[in-house]
């Protein structure tokens, strides 16, 4: 009985005895990493670690404080994330109260430049950049023409630039971003145009119009202004000379062809190499002025074409020059040069790209003023087929 009694005793005081206490459970905890250097638009991975591991869990990803995806946590407790990279972060991972330390990308921004317009003469041409993300840093232009820097300039978010093309030649666009602090440096860029002549007839305007007569006059073919802007009547004789000797077809219209020809041109040559002479090309429809042997100047004639009659060919001179108008059987003659008989070069209204004369050497009206105060009496004239 007793010692049944001291058993229920000491029973009851082992189950008052308090329970021995658990260890705590630690509290878990998560961190985030991030690529070091991401291209702004481009997908990166962002990974972490929870601890200790709770599998299938999920982890909320923040961006500046604000929840935009979740990630499942793996059997070891990892996680990852890919995001477009827009912003810089921060960027966080959560689990319940559990938060990760910010980390923050370094964003390569990205420079979209372009060139905007027709790649030729006179015609509009822009460049066009914009840089994401804005406030990444300062967008620096510099541009070139045949390698030389002709402007320089900086600009923030983006771009807007009109490039001039009143000249030939190619047009060299560099471009690159001055980072601000926490941006990577993004890679340069350089646009590139070649000013291309564009297709000229009568009646065009524009820099190409004086880039056709300044070759032309480069060549020795004449030409009434040498700056002018406008393809008219005088633009044209000088266009259809270029194209007799080039054997092109006679239609005035300046294409690529032509502008090819302008660059590696049929080079005519005197009949005749002694002196100062003047020589009738009839079958080229043109008039060469020799001077000591050369070429100086190459006009457009027009020589007869009418049935019945025909222009003399052989070695004349010039024997008779009449001043202001000289009227005759077969019309009236402007400045007109005699060389042999009632024949003469003279300035006409109408000068084609065919033979269309009576017999005489027509030359533009804006030409004969030129040469009749520079051909004197006695000067050679070589005609010949």
């Amino acid at each position: 009985m007793r010692r049944t009694l001291a058993m229920l005793l000491v029973l009851a005081a082992c189950s008052a005895a308090p329970a021995a206490a658990s260890p705590a459970a630690k509290a878990p905890t998560i961190r985030l990493s991030a690529p070091t250097i991401s291209a702004y638009g481009a997908r990166a991975v962002l990974e972490g670690r929870l601890t200790p591991p709770a599998r299938n869990a999920r982890v909320r990803i923040s961006l500046g404080g604000r929840v935009f995806t979740h990630a499942r946590v793996g059997p070891r407790g990892g996680f990852h994330v890919t995001v477009r990279v827009r912003a810089r972060g921060p960027y966080r991972a959560g689990f319940f109260k559990a938060v990760s330390k910010p980390v923050f990308l370094r964003i390569r921004p990205r420079l979209d430049a372009t060139l905007v317009g027709d790649r030729m003469v006179g015609a509009p041409l822009a460049l066009y950049a914009q840089l994401r993300p804005a406030r990444a840093g300062t967008i620096r232009v510099d541009v070139l023409r045949s390698g030389r820097r002709t402007y320089s300039g900086s600009y923030q978010r983006h771009l807007r630039l009109k490039l001039g093309t009143s000249r030939f030649g190619d047009v060299r666009v560099r471009l690159r971003v001055v980072p601000r602090r926490g941006f990577a440096p993004a890679p340069a860029q350089v646009l590139e145009a070649k000013l291309v002549p564009p297709q000229l007839r009568y009646g065009a305007t524009g820099p190409a119009v004086t880039e056709l007569v300044r070759r032309l006059a480069a060549l020795h073919y004449a030409v009434y202004d040498g700056s002018a802007t406008t393809f008219g009547d005088a633009v044209l004789d000088s266009v259809l000379a270029f194209q007799k000797v080039q054997g092109f077809e006679r239609d005035g219209v300046v294409g690529p062809r032509f502008w090819r020809a302008l660059e590696r041109p049929r080079v005519p040559r005197p009949r005749s190499a002694s002196g100062d002479h003047i020589e009738v090309d009839k079958s080229h429809q043109v008039i060469y002025v020799v001077r000591g042997g050369e070429i100086a100047t190459i006009i457009p004639t027009s020589t007869a074409g009418i049935s019945g009659y025909y222009t003399p060919e052989g070695f004349f001179s010039i024997f008779r020059k009449v001043p202001g108008f000289d009227p005759s059987p077969l019309g009236t003659l402007y400045l007109p040069m005699y060389f042999t008989g009632g024949y003469a070069i003279h300035g006409n209204p109408s000068v084609p790209a065919y033979p269309a004369s009576h017999g005489c050497v027509r030359v533009p009206m804006w030409m004969a003023g030129r040469l009749y105060s520079t051909i004197g009496y006695g000067t050679t004239v070589y005609v010949y087929s």
